[in-house]
Protein backbone atom coordinates (compact mmCIF):
# COMPACT_ATOMS: atom_id res chain seq x y z
CA UNK A 1 0.00 0.00 0.00
CA UNK A 2 1.18 3.46 -1.05
CA UNK A 3 1.78 5.95 1.85
CA UNK A 4 0.08 8.91 2.77
CA UNK A 5 2.05 12.09 2.68
CA UNK A 6 0.06 15.24 3.40
CA UNK A 7 1.19 18.28 5.83
CA UNK A 8 -2.22 18.43 8.09
CA UNK A 9 -1.24 15.16 9.92
CA UNK A 10 0.29 15.47 13.76
CA UNK A 11 3.39 14.82 12.92
CA UNK A 12 3.37 18.12 11.07
CA UNK A 13 2.54 19.83 14.04
CA UNK A 14 5.08 22.09 15.60
CA UNK A 15 6.65 21.89 19.15
CA UNK A 16 8.04 24.84 21.02
CA UNK A 17 10.30 24.05 23.60
CA UNK A 18 12.67 26.18 26.48
CA UNK A 19 10.36 29.25 26.63
CA UNK A 20 9.37 31.67 29.31
CA UNK A 21 5.05 31.28 28.52
CA UNK A 22 3.02 33.86 30.02
CA UNK A 23 -0.66 32.26 28.96
CA UNK A 24 -2.83 34.59 30.38
CA UNK A 25 -4.91 31.50 31.41
CA UNK A 26 -5.66 31.43 35.25
CA UNK A 27 -6.04 27.79 35.54
CA UNK A 28 -2.15 27.34 34.25
CA UNK A 29 -0.90 30.68 33.97
CA UNK A 30 2.84 29.72 33.54
CA UNK A 31 4.48 27.23 30.92
CA UNK A 32 7.47 26.43 28.99
CA UNK A 33 6.42 24.61 25.77
CA UNK A 34 3.65 24.35 24.09
CA UNK A 35 2.57 22.57 20.38
CA UNK A 36 0.98 23.99 17.56
CA UNK A 37 -1.00 21.72 15.12
CA UNK A 38 -1.07 22.16 11.52
CA UNK A 39 -4.51 24.39 11.18
CA UNK A 40 -2.98 26.74 13.82
CA UNK A 41 -4.50 25.72 17.04
CA UNK A 42 -2.63 25.45 20.57
CA UNK A 43 -3.04 21.31 21.06
CA UNK A 44 -0.86 21.02 24.36
CA UNK A 45 0.85 23.55 26.74
CA UNK A 46 2.62 22.71 29.53
CA UNK A 47 6.59 22.07 30.51
CA UNK A 48 9.72 21.22 28.52
CA UNK A 49 9.78 17.66 29.60
CA UNK A 50 6.05 16.91 28.73
CA UNK A 51 6.39 18.71 25.07
CA UNK A 52 9.66 16.73 24.59
CA UNK A 53 7.87 13.13 25.36
CA UNK A 54 4.90 14.20 22.55
CA UNK A 55 7.50 15.91 19.98
CA UNK A 56 9.55 12.73 20.07
CA UNK A 57 7.14 10.50 20.00
CA UNK A 58 5.28 11.62 17.55
CA UNK A 59 8.51 13.07 14.95
CA UNK A 60 7.76 16.63 15.81
CA UNK A 61 9.94 19.67 14.79
CA UNK A 62 10.96 21.62 17.63
CA UNK A 63 11.82 25.21 17.94
CA UNK A 64 14.01 26.25 20.75
CA UNK A 65 12.69 29.68 22.20
CA UNK A 66 16.19 30.20 24.10
CA UNK A 67 14.00 31.24 27.30
CA UNK A 68 12.61 34.27 25.81
CA UNK A 69 9.29 35.52 27.01
CA UNK A 70 6.18 34.71 24.63
CA UNK A 71 2.71 36.10 25.61
CA UNK A 72 -0.69 35.91 23.52
CA UNK A 73 -1.11 38.00 20.14
CA UNK A 74 -1.51 41.71 21.13
CA UNK A 75 -5.57 42.54 21.02
CA UNK A 76 -5.39 46.53 19.79
CA UNK A 77 -8.65 48.12 20.97
CA UNK A 78 -8.57 50.85 18.74
CA UNK A 79 -6.75 50.98 15.11
CA UNK A 80 -7.48 52.60 11.77
CA UNK A 81 -5.88 50.40 9.94
CA UNK A 82 -7.12 51.44 5.93
CA UNK A 83 -6.33 55.34 6.67
CA UNK A 84 -3.18 53.91 8.13
CA UNK A 85 -2.38 52.14 4.85
CA UNK A 86 -3.39 55.17 3.19
CA UNK A 87 -1.18 57.28 4.56
CA UNK A 88 2.01 54.71 4.32
CA UNK A 89 2.11 54.47 0.79
CA UNK A 90 -0.46 57.36 -0.86
CA UNK A 91 0.09 60.14 0.62
CA UNK A 92 2.31 63.20 0.89
CA UNK A 93 3.52 62.82 4.58
CA UNK A 94 5.15 66.11 5.76
CA UNK A 95 6.77 66.97 8.86
CA UNK A 96 4.87 67.80 11.80
CA UNK A 97 6.98 71.28 11.83
CA UNK A 98 5.96 72.52 8.60
CA UNK A 99 4.89 76.55 8.64
CA UNK A 100 2.81 78.41 6.20
CA UNK A 101 6.33 79.05 4.62
CA UNK A 102 6.77 75.66 3.38
CA UNK A 103 4.01 73.57 4.27
CA UNK A 104 3.24 73.97 0.33
CA UNK A 105 6.41 73.04 -1.15
CA UNK A 106 6.67 70.34 1.88
CA UNK A 107 3.17 68.89 0.03
CA UNK A 108 4.42 68.83 -3.42
CA UNK A 109 7.77 67.40 -2.50
CA UNK A 110 5.76 64.45 -0.59
CA UNK A 111 3.09 63.85 -2.85
CA UNK A 112 6.06 62.75 -5.34
CA UNK A 113 7.52 60.54 -2.76
CA UNK A 114 4.22 58.71 -2.69
CA UNK A 115 4.72 55.20 -3.18
CA UNK A 116 1.47 54.74 -5.52
CA UNK A 117 0.62 58.21 -6.99
CA UNK A 118 -3.41 58.97 -8.54
CA UNK A 119 -5.19 56.93 -5.39
CA UNK A 120 -7.64 60.00 -5.06
CA UNK A 121 -7.96 60.52 -8.82
CA UNK A 122 -6.44 64.18 -9.22
CA UNK A 123 -6.87 65.37 -5.09
CA UNK A 124 -3.70 65.32 -2.95
CA UNK A 125 -4.23 64.41 0.76
CA UNK A 126 -1.29 65.29 2.93
CA UNK A 127 -0.60 64.52 6.56
CA UNK A 128 0.08 66.60 8.62
CA UNK A 129 -0.35 70.37 9.63
CA UNK A 130 0.34 71.94 13.14
CA UNK A 131 -1.20 75.18 13.75
CA UNK A 132 1.76 76.06 15.83
CA UNK A 133 3.67 76.40 12.29
CA UNK A 134 0.87 79.56 10.89
CA UNK A 135 0.66 83.38 11.69
CA UNK A 136 -1.19 83.48 15.06
CA UNK A 137 -1.90 80.01 14.67
CA UNK A 138 -4.29 80.55 12.10
CA UNK A 139 -4.15 78.05 9.61
CA UNK A 140 -5.04 79.37 5.56
CA UNK A 141 -5.82 78.02 2.42
CA UNK A 142 -3.97 80.84 0.79
CA UNK A 143 -0.48 79.01 2.23
CA UNK A 144 -1.54 76.27 -0.39
CA UNK A 145 -3.36 78.30 -3.39
CA UNK A 146 -0.12 79.84 -5.32
CA UNK A 147 1.21 76.37 -5.68
CA UNK A 148 -1.89 74.66 -6.58
CA UNK A 149 -4.36 76.63 -7.79
CA UNK A 150 -6.03 74.25 -9.58
CA UNK A 151 -5.53 70.78 -7.94
CA UNK A 152 -7.56 70.00 -5.11
CA UNK A 153 -5.15 69.81 -1.19
CA UNK A 154 -6.85 68.15 1.29
CA UNK A 155 -3.94 68.55 4.53
CA UNK A 156 -4.94 66.41 7.68
CA UNK A 157 -4.41 67.71 11.21
CA UNK A 158 -5.83 67.80 14.77
CA UNK A 159 -5.54 64.19 14.88
CA UNK A 160 -7.55 63.67 12.58
CA UNK A 161 -10.44 65.61 13.68
CA UNK A 162 -9.51 68.97 11.08
CA UNK A 163 -8.23 69.36 7.84
CA UNK A 164 -6.84 72.29 5.82
CA UNK A 165 -8.29 72.46 2.46
CA UNK A 166 -6.78 74.97 -0.68
CA UNK A 167 -9.65 77.17 -2.16
CA UNK A 168 -9.89 74.18 -5.72
CA UNK A 169 -10.58 71.48 -2.63
CA UNK A 170 -13.41 73.15 -1.19
CA UNK A 171 -14.92 74.45 -4.60
CA UNK A 172 -14.94 71.05 -5.47
CA UNK A 173 -16.57 69.65 -2.43
CA UNK A 174 -19.24 72.22 -2.50
CA UNK A 175 -18.66 74.78 0.03
CA UNK A 176 -19.62 78.25 -0.09
CA UNK A 177 -16.44 80.73 0.44
CA UNK A 178 -18.41 83.32 1.39
CA UNK A 179 -21.49 81.82 3.18
CA UNK A 180 -21.21 78.14 4.46
CA UNK A 181 -23.60 77.99 6.99
CA UNK A 182 -23.09 76.51 10.72
CA UNK A 183 -24.01 72.64 11.36
CA UNK A 184 -24.57 71.05 13.87
CA UNK A 185 -21.07 69.80 16.00
CA UNK A 186 -19.28 71.58 13.13
CA UNK A 187 -16.22 73.91 13.87
CA UNK A 188 -15.36 76.31 10.97
CA UNK A 189 -12.59 78.94 10.47
CA UNK A 190 -13.41 81.82 9.26
CA UNK A 191 -11.23 84.99 8.30
CA UNK A 192 -12.55 88.56 9.34
CA UNK A 193 -14.34 89.28 6.78
CA UNK A 194 -16.13 86.39 7.04
CA UNK A 195 -15.34 83.93 4.17
CA UNK A 196 -13.50 80.46 5.11
CA UNK A 197 -9.94 80.04 5.56
CA UNK A 198 -9.81 76.24 4.81
CA UNK A 199 -10.00 74.77 8.05
CA UNK A 200 -12.43 72.85 8.76
CA UNK A 201 -12.95 71.05 12.41
CA UNK A 202 -14.98 68.03 13.22
CA UNK A 203 -18.38 67.63 11.02
CA UNK A 204 -17.55 71.02 9.35
CA UNK A 205 -15.67 68.41 6.92
CA UNK A 206 -18.57 66.37 5.84
CA UNK A 207 -18.46 67.67 2.57
CA UNK A 208 -14.92 67.54 2.00
CA UNK A 209 -14.87 63.80 3.35
CA UNK A 210 -17.07 62.95 1.07
CA UNK A 211 -16.49 64.58 -2.22
CA UNK A 212 -13.33 63.09 -2.15
CA UNK A 213 -13.09 60.45 -4.52
CA UNK A 214 -12.05 56.87 -3.23
CA UNK A 215 -9.23 54.24 -3.97
CA UNK A 216 -10.43 51.88 -5.80
CA UNK A 217 -10.72 48.32 -3.91
CA UNK A 218 -7.99 46.97 -5.25
CA UNK A 219 -5.48 49.65 -4.42
CA UNK A 220 -7.18 49.13 -0.69
CA UNK A 221 -6.21 45.49 -0.53
CA UNK A 222 -2.70 46.81 -1.23
CA UNK A 223 -2.53 49.03 1.23
CA UNK A 224 -4.15 47.19 3.99
CA UNK A 225 -2.03 44.09 4.06
CA UNK A 226 0.80 46.93 4.29
CA UNK A 227 -0.95 48.18 7.37
CA UNK A 228 -1.67 44.91 8.74
CA UNK A 229 2.42 44.00 8.53
CA UNK A 230 3.39 46.96 10.15
CA UNK A 231 0.75 46.21 13.11
CA UNK A 232 2.65 42.62 13.44
CA UNK A 233 5.59 44.51 13.77
CA UNK A 234 3.78 45.92 16.84
CA UNK A 235 2.93 41.94 17.70
CA UNK A 236 -0.62 43.01 16.81
CA UNK A 237 -3.15 39.91 15.83
CA UNK A 238 -6.14 41.12 16.26
CA UNK A 239 -7.50 44.80 16.36
CA UNK A 240 -10.80 46.89 16.53
CA UNK A 241 -11.20 48.44 13.64
CA UNK A 242 -12.42 51.53 14.31
CA UNK A 243 -13.63 53.47 10.87
CA UNK A 244 -15.16 50.69 8.95
CA UNK A 245 -17.05 51.83 6.09
CA UNK A 246 -18.39 49.97 2.43
CA UNK A 247 -14.90 49.75 0.87
CA UNK A 248 -13.17 48.66 3.67
CA UNK A 249 -15.72 45.80 4.13
CA UNK A 250 -15.66 44.54 0.04
CA UNK A 251 -11.82 44.72 0.27
CA UNK A 252 -11.76 42.75 3.39
CA UNK A 253 -14.14 40.35 2.01
CA UNK A 254 -11.82 39.79 -0.67
CA UNK A 255 -8.31 39.24 0.88
CA UNK A 256 -10.05 36.58 3.68
CA UNK A 257 -11.59 34.95 0.46
CA UNK A 258 -7.94 35.00 -0.84
CA UNK A 259 -6.09 33.78 2.53
CA UNK A 260 -4.81 36.63 2.29
CA UNK A 261 -5.67 38.26 5.82
CA UNK A 262 -3.63 37.65 8.19
CA UNK A 263 -5.26 39.15 11.44
CA UNK A 264 -8.59 39.21 13.12
CA UNK A 265 -10.44 42.44 12.58
CA UNK A 266 -13.78 43.54 14.25
CA UNK A 267 -15.18 46.04 12.50
CA UNK A 268 -16.94 49.29 13.93
CA UNK A 269 -19.15 50.43 10.87
CA UNK A 270 -20.11 54.26 11.27
CA UNK A 271 -23.12 54.99 12.21
CA UNK A 272 -22.16 58.58 12.55
CA UNK A 273 -20.99 61.20 12.00
CA UNK A 274 -20.23 61.15 8.10
CA UNK A 275 -16.60 62.69 7.74
CA UNK A 276 -15.32 59.69 10.35
CA UNK A 277 -16.57 57.03 7.28
CA UNK A 278 -15.75 59.59 4.42
CA UNK A 279 -19.04 57.89 3.31
CA UNK A 280 -22.43 59.10 3.27
CA UNK A 281 -25.26 57.99 5.64
CA UNK A 282 -27.32 57.07 2.93
CA UNK A 283 -24.94 53.86 2.54
CA UNK A 284 -23.24 53.35 5.76
CA UNK A 285 -27.16 53.29 7.82
CA UNK A 286 -27.87 50.09 5.20
CA UNK A 287 -24.48 48.56 5.37
CA UNK A 288 -25.17 48.31 9.16
CA UNK A 289 -28.63 46.88 8.77
CA UNK A 290 -26.59 44.07 6.22
CA UNK A 291 -23.53 43.79 7.93
CA UNK A 292 -23.71 40.20 8.43
CA UNK A 293 -22.98 39.85 4.54
CA UNK A 294 -19.78 40.81 5.14
CA UNK A 295 -18.06 38.17 7.87
CA UNK A 296 -16.28 35.90 7.70
CA UNK A 297 -13.34 33.82 9.55
CA UNK A 298 -11.41 36.79 10.44
CA UNK A 299 -13.66 39.96 10.10
CA UNK A 300 -16.64 39.93 12.44
CA UNK A 301 -18.73 42.46 11.46
CA UNK A 302 -21.02 42.94 14.98
CA UNK A 303 -19.86 46.35 15.60
CA UNK A 304 -20.76 49.73 15.71
CA UNK A 305 -19.15 53.48 15.84
CA UNK A 306 -20.45 57.04 17.02
CA UNK A 307 -17.86 60.07 17.43
CA UNK A 308 -20.47 61.39 19.73
CA UNK A 309 -17.83 64.86 20.73
CA UNK A 310 -14.52 65.75 19.10
CA UNK A 311 -10.81 66.76 20.91
CA UNK A 312 -10.08 68.91 23.83
CA UNK A 313 -6.99 69.75 21.97
CA UNK A 314 -6.18 73.50 20.45
CA UNK A 315 -7.59 75.02 18.39
CA UNK A 316 -10.32 72.87 17.82
CA UNK A 317 -11.47 71.96 22.04
CA UNK A 318 -14.44 70.20 20.42
CA UNK A 319 -15.12 68.16 23.26
CA UNK A 320 -18.66 68.20 25.05
CA UNK A 321 -18.26 69.51 29.07
CA UNK A 322 -20.67 69.29 31.39
CA UNK A 323 -22.38 72.86 33.01
CA UNK A 324 -22.92 73.74 36.37
CA UNK A 325 -26.15 71.91 36.13
CA UNK A 326 -24.30 68.40 35.06
CA UNK A 327 -25.77 68.63 31.38
CA UNK A 328 -24.10 68.05 28.52
CA UNK A 329 -22.84 70.88 25.81
CA UNK A 330 -25.44 69.66 23.42
CA UNK A 331 -23.40 72.06 20.83
CA UNK A 332 -20.68 69.85 21.00
CA UNK A 333 -22.47 66.80 20.48
CA UNK A 334 -22.27 65.61 16.74
CA UNK A 335 -24.82 62.64 17.09
CA UNK A 336 -27.96 63.88 18.68
CA UNK A 337 -29.82 60.38 18.39
CA UNK A 338 -27.11 58.61 20.08
CA UNK A 339 -29.68 57.00 22.37
CA UNK A 340 -31.84 55.56 19.72
CA UNK A 341 -29.01 54.43 18.04
CA UNK A 342 -27.61 52.56 20.62
CA UNK A 343 -31.42 50.87 21.19
CA UNK A 344 -31.29 50.40 17.96
CA UNK A 345 -28.00 48.54 17.25
CA UNK A 346 -28.65 46.77 21.37
CA UNK A 347 -31.45 45.13 20.14
CA UNK A 348 -29.46 43.62 17.21
CA UNK A 349 -26.73 42.23 19.14
CA UNK A 350 -24.22 44.36 17.86
CA UNK A 351 -21.19 46.25 19.97
CA UNK A 352 -22.01 49.90 19.90
CA UNK A 353 -18.31 51.70 20.58
CA UNK A 354 -18.80 55.47 21.41
CA UNK A 355 -16.24 58.18 20.86
CA UNK A 356 -16.16 60.16 24.18
CA UNK A 357 -13.43 62.86 25.26
CA UNK A 358 -15.76 65.29 27.00
CA UNK A 359 -17.20 64.31 30.35
CA UNK A 360 -20.62 65.48 28.79
CA UNK A 361 -20.16 63.07 25.97
CA UNK A 362 -19.20 59.87 28.54
CA UNK A 363 -21.99 60.96 30.64
CA UNK A 364 -24.70 61.05 27.36
CA UNK A 365 -23.37 58.01 26.18
CA UNK A 366 -23.64 55.86 29.76
CA UNK A 367 -26.82 57.23 29.95
CA UNK A 368 -27.56 55.68 26.46
CA UNK A 369 -26.39 52.08 27.47
CA UNK A 370 -28.20 51.89 30.46
CA UNK A 371 -31.40 53.09 28.35
CA UNK A 372 -30.95 49.54 26.61
CA UNK A 373 -29.58 48.05 29.59
CA UNK A 374 -33.03 48.39 31.09
CA UNK A 375 -35.15 47.47 27.99
CA UNK A 376 -32.71 44.19 27.35
CA UNK A 377 -30.71 43.10 30.34
CA UNK A 378 -28.41 40.63 28.94
CA UNK A 379 -27.61 43.07 25.53
CA UNK A 380 -24.01 43.29 24.22
CA UNK A 381 -20.99 44.34 25.85
CA UNK A 382 -20.87 48.06 24.40
CA UNK A 383 -17.90 50.48 24.75
CA UNK A 384 -16.97 54.03 25.67
CA UNK A 385 -13.42 55.16 23.44
CA UNK A 386 -10.83 56.91 24.83
CA UNK A 387 -12.33 57.62 28.33
CA UNK A 388 -10.15 60.66 28.91
CA UNK A 389 -12.67 62.88 30.29
CA UNK A 390 -14.44 60.49 32.85
CA UNK A 391 -16.42 62.71 35.75
CA UNK A 392 -16.14 61.06 39.09
CA UNK A 393 -19.46 59.91 39.56
CA UNK A 394 -19.62 58.19 35.77
CA UNK A 395 -16.54 55.39 36.76
CA UNK A 396 -18.49 53.13 38.96
CA UNK A 397 -21.18 52.98 35.94
CA UNK A 398 -19.00 51.40 33.68
CA UNK A 399 -19.29 47.53 35.05
CA UNK A 400 -23.01 47.21 35.73
CA UNK A 401 -23.23 48.61 32.27
CA UNK A 402 -20.93 45.88 30.76
CA UNK A 403 -19.02 48.90 29.39
CA UNK A 404 -15.59 48.53 27.86
CA UNK A 405 -13.29 51.13 28.80
CA UNK A 406 -11.42 51.38 26.20
CA UNK A 407 -7.76 53.13 27.28
CA UNK A 408 -6.77 55.13 24.22
CA UNK A 409 -4.38 56.46 22.46
CA UNK A 410 -1.61 54.94 24.57
CA UNK A 411 1.01 57.33 23.04
CA UNK A 412 -0.76 60.34 25.06
CA UNK A 413 -0.95 58.33 28.42
CA UNK A 414 2.07 60.52 29.82
CA UNK A 415 2.27 62.64 26.90
CA UNK A 416 3.49 66.36 27.56
CA UNK A 417 0.54 67.63 25.82
CA UNK A 418 -1.45 65.03 28.19
CA UNK A 419 -0.14 66.99 30.80
CA UNK A 420 -0.52 70.35 29.88
CA UNK A 421 -3.87 69.86 29.41
CA UNK A 422 -5.30 71.32 32.93
CA UNK A 423 -7.17 67.71 33.66
CA UNK A 424 -8.80 68.06 30.03
CA UNK A 425 -7.09 65.02 29.21
CA UNK A 426 -6.89 62.33 31.84
CA UNK A 427 -6.42 58.63 31.71
CA UNK A 428 -7.32 57.51 35.20
CA UNK A 429 -6.41 53.63 35.30
CA UNK A 430 -6.48 53.51 39.02
CA UNK A 431 -9.67 54.77 39.25
CA UNK A 432 -11.04 52.05 36.47
CA UNK A 433 -9.58 49.41 38.31
CA UNK A 434 -10.49 50.78 41.27
CA UNK A 435 -14.23 50.48 39.77
CA UNK A 436 -13.53 47.11 38.31
CA UNK A 437 -14.03 48.40 34.88
CA UNK A 438 -13.71 46.30 32.25
CA UNK A 439 -10.78 47.50 30.29
CA UNK A 440 -8.74 47.28 27.22
CA UNK A 441 -5.72 49.42 25.32
CA UNK A 442 -5.87 50.56 21.97
CA UNK A 443 -3.33 52.52 19.99
CA UNK A 444 -5.93 55.08 18.36
CA UNK A 445 -3.16 54.33 14.82
CA UNK A 446 -4.46 56.80 12.55
CA UNK A 447 -3.45 59.54 15.00
CA UNK A 448 -0.21 58.07 16.50
CA UNK A 449 2.25 57.54 14.11
CA UNK A 450 3.23 53.84 15.34
CA UNK A 451 0.95 51.24 16.44
CA UNK A 452 3.16 50.03 19.14
CA UNK A 453 1.79 50.50 22.83
CA UNK A 454 4.11 48.86 24.68
CA UNK A 455 6.27 52.15 24.89
CA UNK A 456 3.37 53.97 26.27
CA UNK A 457 2.80 51.16 28.94
CA UNK A 458 6.14 51.75 30.33
CA UNK A 459 5.68 54.84 31.29
CA UNK A 460 2.05 53.46 33.34
CA UNK A 461 2.99 49.99 34.46
CA UNK A 462 4.00 50.62 38.21
CA UNK A 463 0.96 52.80 38.21
CA UNK A 464 -1.35 49.91 36.67
CA UNK A 465 0.15 47.34 39.96
CA UNK A 466 0.27 50.47 43.08
CA UNK A 467 3.53 50.43 42.81
CA UNK A 468 4.38 47.09 42.28
CA UNK A 469 6.05 46.49 38.45
CA UNK A 470 5.44 43.02 38.27
CA UNK A 471 1.71 43.04 39.09
CA UNK A 472 0.88 46.06 36.95
CA UNK A 473 2.56 43.87 34.26
CA UNK A 474 0.68 40.91 34.92
CA UNK A 475 -2.61 43.47 34.36
CA UNK A 476 -1.59 45.08 30.82
CA UNK A 477 -0.83 42.25 29.52
CA UNK A 478 -4.57 40.42 30.53
CA UNK A 479 -5.75 43.87 29.10
CA UNK A 480 -3.58 43.35 25.93
CA UNK A 481 -5.00 39.82 25.33
CA UNK A 482 -7.95 38.23 27.21
CA UNK A 483 -10.18 41.13 27.69
CA UNK A 484 -9.36 42.53 23.97
CA UNK A 485 -10.54 39.25 23.28
CA UNK A 486 -13.78 39.50 25.54
CA UNK A 487 -14.27 43.32 24.64
CA UNK A 488 -15.07 41.36 20.85
CA UNK A 489 -16.66 38.02 22.43
CA UNK A 490 -13.99 36.37 20.93
CA UNK A 491 -12.09 34.97 24.24
CA UNK A 492 -13.71 31.32 23.33
CA UNK A 493 -11.64 31.28 20.27
CA UNK A 494 -8.44 33.32 21.07
CA UNK A 495 -6.28 35.68 23.96
CA UNK A 496 -4.79 33.35 25.67
CA UNK A 497 -2.31 30.43 25.23
CA UNK A 498 -4.54 27.41 25.92
CA UNK A 499 -5.69 24.12 24.57
CA UNK A 500 -7.88 24.55 21.44
CA UNK A 501 -7.52 28.34 20.99
CA UNK A 502 -6.07 29.69 18.10
CA UNK A 503 -1.64 29.68 17.97
CA UNK A 504 -1.52 34.05 17.80
CA UNK A 505 1.04 34.38 20.18
CA UNK A 506 4.66 36.91 20.59
CA UNK A 507 7.84 36.34 21.25
CA UNK A 508 9.43 39.51 23.33
CA UNK A 509 13.12 39.99 24.16
CA UNK A 510 11.79 41.16 27.70
CA UNK A 511 9.28 39.75 30.19
CA UNK A 512 6.75 41.49 30.01
CA UNK A 513 4.72 39.90 32.64
CA UNK A 514 7.38 40.85 35.07
CA UNK A 515 6.67 44.84 33.90
CA UNK A 516 9.74 45.05 31.66
CA UNK A 517 7.99 47.06 29.06
CA UNK A 518 10.94 49.89 28.87
CA UNK A 519 12.56 49.00 25.34
CA UNK A 520 11.05 46.14 24.71
CA UNK A 521 10.74 44.59 21.41
CA UNK A 522 8.59 42.07 19.49
CA UNK A 523 11.30 39.40 17.90
CA UNK A 524 8.66 37.69 16.34
CA UNK A 525 4.58 37.61 15.90
CA UNK A 526 2.65 34.40 14.74
CA UNK A 527 -0.98 34.34 13.43
CA UNK A 528 -2.65 31.00 13.56
CA UNK A 529 0.92 29.31 13.91
CA UNK A 530 2.38 31.25 10.69
CA UNK A 531 5.46 33.55 11.75
CA UNK A 532 4.25 36.87 9.62
CA UNK A 533 6.76 39.34 11.15
CA UNK A 534 10.39 37.99 12.12
CA UNK A 535 12.73 41.24 13.75
CA UNK A 536 15.83 39.19 13.16
CA UNK A 537 15.58 37.94 9.58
Amino acid sequence: MAQTISSTTPNNSTAYINGNVFTVNESQPHATAFIVSPDGLFTHVGSDAEIRAIAREHHIVMVNLKQQFVMPGIHDAHMHLMYCGFALTSDANIPFDSTSENIASRIKEGSCRCEYINSYQDWIMANAYNNEGFPKGLADRKYLDKLFPDTPVVVLGGAGHSKLLNTEALKRAGYSLTDEPDVQGSKFFRREDGTLTGELGETAMTKAAIAMPSPSVTHTKRVLEKAIHVAHKAGVTSCQEASANTLLLHALRELDAENRLKMDIATHIVYGPEFVAHESAATLHPLLDDAQKFKSKHVDTRFVKIILDGVPLLPLLTHCTLDEHGNADQSKIFVEDVRDAVLKYDKKGMTVKIHCTGQGATRMALDAIEAARRVNPNGPRHEIAHCSGVHEDEYPRFSPLTVTAEMSPALFFTHPVTASSNGLMDWNFPKMLAANAHMTIGSDWGAAPDPSVLPALAQIVETMGGGKKEKGGELLCRMLTLQGAMAVGREKEVGSVEVGKRANFLVVDRDLGRGEFEGARVVRTYFEGECVWDGES
